[in-house]
């Protein structure tokens, strides 16, 4: 990892779909132009969260890298707020490669995507058709497919979603993620009819009813682990409930299939969903692909452990330096 700190900061604003979108660049210090590098974070981020310790390194490894607020969160325009929307995400990440192209500091031959947890296999998806971004990374991905959304609803009601023996059955799964679409239809009735938006906690401590389910979006203490402090660092803690529509609805699975782009997939057995992880990367269809597996490291240390966040960030500088000629 090179030396921390070799880099300077640029509040930028950039348009995505009629919508002004907030983002910061890290820029390395020197002469440029740099290669460049969009992130895209997990599901509900804000800039400042795990795309931020990405991208310093990232600047520090010699790229210009830029993270944003998707549209509908944090300072970025548009509503309804906090719409989970991950075709949203994608396409506020094109934007922010319009916007990228821009630049005169931006080497334009040489821009790649990287992105964490659910940002990670959005970006493969993403790299399947612009061919702007010349390589990609994902790291820690949630990669959407049905069983990884039933692993996602499994760990809000069981505190050890790995084990088979105690975690509720498949058929338990599939009617607590129908209840839940059933109140996301609700929710998105009401405001097509009254325009008003339904709201609840995207996280909570307590573990959901294996019957009923919970409220929140992501209930339970392992992912209260790492969400719970952000809130009280002024972190937004509610979702739109209609955004589950739109969030089921998406699927990382046919873009990924496609992918003729090298492709670094970082992961482990401790992250989650690691059968759907090693699946997609079975399915890149490209030969220039790389899989790091490195078990002892949880999905949440890959946000923002610094040690973590250094080794992790230098896989992805040297894989996008080997794609730079």
């Amino acid at each position: 990892m090179a030396k921390h700190g070799n880099y300077i900061p640029e509040k930028v604003t950039f348009v995505s779909h009629g919508e002004d979108v907030v983002g910061v660049i890290y820029r390395p210090k020197g002469d440029g132009p740099f290669p460049a590098v969009v992130l895209l974070g997990p599901y509900s981020f804000e800039k400042e969260q795990a795309p931020t310790h990405y991208a310093t390194r990232m600047a520090d490894e010699g790229f210009l890298a830029l993270v944003f607020d998707p549209r509908t969160v944090g300072e970025s325009g548009g509503t309804p707020r906090r719409l989970e929307n991950p075709k949203m995400k994608n396409e506020d990440a094109v934007s922010a490669l319009d916007y990228l192209l821009t630049r005169p500091d931006v080497d334009s031959g040489h821009i790649f995507g990287l992105g964490i947890c659910q940002g990670g296999p959005e970006m493969l998806d993403i790299a399947s058709y612009d061919d702007r971004i010349k390589a990609v990374a994902s790291v820690t991905g949630y990669y959407r497919d049905r069983e990884t959304d039933l692993f996602m609803i499994a760990a809000g009601v069981t505190e050890n979603p790995f084990d088979k023996a105690n975690a509720p059955t498949t058929e338990e799964l599939e009617a607590l993620l129908g209840a839940r679409l059933e109140r996301a239809r609700d929710a998105k009735a009401r405001y097509e009819a009254t325009g008003e938006v339904v709201y609840r906690p995207l996280v909570a401590p307590e573990l959901g009813d294996r019957k009923t389910g919970s409220e929140a979006g992501l209930p339970g203490p392992l992912v209260w682990s790492w969400y719970g402090p952000w809130t009280l660092k002024g972190w937004e803690n509610r979702y739109a409930v209609m955004s589950d529509l739109d969030h089921f609805d998406y699927t990382t699975v046919p873009g990924v299939a496609k992918l003729d782009k090298p492709a670094l997939i970082v992961h482990s057995d401790m992250c989650m969903n690691p059968a759907a992880a090693r699946r997609h990367f079975e399915s890149i269809p490209t030969k220039d692909k790389r899989l790091i597996w490195e078990n002892g490291t949880n999905h949440f240390q890959y946000y923002e452990q610094p040690d973590v966040v250094d080794r992790t960030a230098g896989h992805a500088a040297d894989w996008f330096r080997e794609h730079m000629a």
